[in-house]
């Protein structure tokens, strides 16, 4: 198992005590899931008490082993308690269910099952989302959805809490360009019509494999916005309304390569996602994220937050928070970076609570909606989107201070904008009117692209700010000596 750090700064309510670091160690563990998966599907999902997979019926039979078949493709459940091959069993008596489980969303009640399932559509093969009930181990008939009896892909369905929302992937149009999220509400007469989530959510690459937690959080995989390389997994916080900006759930998950797949426990303890090697793009490996109460519990973290890992990740993103450094601003303050949090109420009962939009507009008497992703999103799709770093004519340049040019063995600080899996992919870039050429390392599988070069935490903070306010929401100080990184946090106190 692998012990991860999440910063804890705010997580404390009042009354508790705060811990003497910016960082905490322990929250979250982190194992390799030791499933040999056969077959393209790697991603699996929760049910019940464990977990979803496809695999090949040779490996669950006794079949002679250098048999040249491998059976049939075929969706099995194995328990959280004991996770191999061997303590697995078909998901259902009655169906073989050969869908990829990363397609697959389950009510609340585990009575519904919604998922991908490809169908003929003329001359081609394309991708519907299907439901099915489960009754008594068994699924019955599947049923397509209304909505997505065109000829376009229907992919990945995500369903909220109380069934009422579902997002999910699709190539339908409006469109910002290859796979973008749709939401559809349930309504009494069935479902009704999708709208796009808009540019704020949406590239011109592919976002697929959502998820909505109980909160109402959204997270995905996204080859299009800024992150690590390849696939990356972001979450766009609900704030009761609408969803915010998608934010990277940063290296404590994402790797240079594709992190897809993300799915929590509905009992907010246990995540599990994707990630394919970096070396080997075929190799694919699956990962369980647990909350580590002991380390909670020593910590005295808020009750709350000591019960929901998507309440740590949410202040993780907030933060800012980049694992594998401590954050400058902490250090530079003395004060963990975290904002503070308001301790929400311990749950009163086992019934699932309505999201949040549910809450608020029920009580004004109205019907919820999600405002600015269902009733502006065909409008918001025509308007053209600024790439980061791209100025607009009126911007004010501000004077740039003078880069320094390290000597051997000098500390200096730069300021980490992007990542990339190939070398050379951006010798300069523009932030606030002033061209800046880039400096690129490479760490932990991916190429790292800094601006700027500076003798001052101070300094480099400024232009972090910038880049910031130039759309590179995940930029952070990171610093180096000569040209080597520096990961001594005691470099920053200044």
């Amino acid at each position: 198992a692998l012990i991860l750090a999440v910063a804890a700064g705010g997580l404390c309510a009042a009354g508790q005590q705060s811990p003497d670091s910016a960082l905490v160690d322990q929250f979250i563990i982190s194992d390799t899931l030791s499933l040999d998966i056969p077959g393209t599907s790697k991603e699996l999902t929760f049910y019940l008490n464990g977990l979803v997979f496809l695999s090949n019926s040779k490996f669950h039979q006794k079949m002679i082993p250098d048999h040249i078949a491998f059976g049939r493709s075929q969706t099995y459940f194995v328990p959280l308690e004991y996770i191999s091959m061997e303590s697995s069993r078909p998901l259902f008596d009655n169906d073989p269910f050969p869908y990829s489980p990363g397609g697959m969303s389950f009510s609340r009640d585990y009575r519904t099952v919604y998922f991908t399932k490809p169908v003929n559509f003329g001359r081609r093969t394309v991708e519907k989302i299907y439901e099915a009930s489960i009754i008594n181990s068994e699924v019955s008939q599947d049923r397509q959805l209304s909505f997505c009896s065109d000829p376009a892909r229907y992919m990945h369905p995500a369903i909220s809490v109380d069934g009422s929302l579902m997002v999910f992937a699709s190539d339908r149009m409006p469109s910002s360009g290859g796979l973008d999220l749709y939401m559809v509400r349930k309504e009494e007469a069935g479902w009704g019509n999708p709208a796009n989530l808009g540019r704020n959510i949406n590239t011109s690459g592919h976002e697929w494999f959502p998820f909505l937690d109980k909160h109402n959080n959204l997270y995905f995989s996204s080859s299009g916005h800024m992150g690590y390389g390849g696939y990356d997994i972001y979450v766009c916080l609900f704030d009761g309304t609408l969803w915010g900006e998608p934010r990277n759930l940063t290296e404590l998950i994402n790797t240079g390569a594709d992190d897809i797949a993300f799915s929590i426990h509905p009992n907010h303890k246990q995540v599990v996602y994707s990630s394919t090697s970096e070396s080997d793009a075929s190799r694919t490996q699956a990962f369980l994220l647990k909350l580590n109460a002991g380390a909670l519990l020593i910590a005295d973290v808020e009750e709350s937050r000591s019960r929901d890992i998507s309440l740590l990740f949410k202040d993780m993103v907030l933060s800012g928070y980049t694992p594998s450094e401590t954050s400058p601003d902490a250090i530079a303050s003395g004060t963990p970076v975290l904002p503070e949090q308001k301790a929400e109420p311990a749950e009163t009962s086992k019934e699932p609570e309505p999201p949040a939009v549910e809450q608020e507009l029920r009580a004004a008497g109205e019907k919820p909606q999600v405002k600015e992703q269902v009733l502006q999103a065909a409008e918001e799709i025509k308007q053209p989107s600024e790439p980061p770093g791209k100025e607009t004519e009126t911007a004010q340049a501000e004077p740039d201070k003078k880069p320094v040019d390290p000597a051997p063995g000098q500390v200096v600080f730069r300021v980490q904008i992007l990542s990339n899996p190939r070398a050379n992919s951006m010798p300069s870039v523009t932030i606030g009117g002033q061209r800046y050429d880039t400096f690129e390392y490479y760490f932990k599988g991916a190429y790292r692209i800094t601006v700027g070069s500076y003798a001052t935490v101070k300094e480099a903070l400024e232009l972090r700010n910038r880049c910031k306010d130039a759309g590179y929401a995940q930029a952070f100080v990171a610093a180096f000596r000569g040209n080597e990184r520096e990961l001594d946090p005691s470099v920053f106190r200044q």
